[in-house]
């Protein structure tokens, strides 16, 4: 296990960003266990920002995303999905 501490949030984001998409680019079929909550916002954003400009896909990843509630319609404002 790595421990990566971080100067700012910015760094944060940006590392987080680089690996996830590091590992899709090396792993396209790569399986991701993506984590709710406020924490991670900023890297999703920022490979949102990368998938518009090409230079990372999710089409053949597959996800996992934690912490979701049992039963929430996927249109609901908690859900993960929305």
């Amino acid at each position: 296990m790595n421990i990566l501490k971080f100067h700012s949030d910015e760094d944060f984001v940006q590392t987080g960003a680089n690996l996830i998409a590091s590992l899709l680019q090396s792993n396209p079929k790569a399986v991701l266990g993506l984590a709710t909550g406020s924490s991670p916002v900023g890297v999703y954003a920022k490979l949102v920002e990368m998938h518009q400009k090409g230079l990372v896909s999710f089409s053949k990843a597959t996800s996992f995303n934690l912490d979701e509630y049992i039963g929430l319609p996927v249109d609901h404002p908690q859900s993960y999905r929305s």
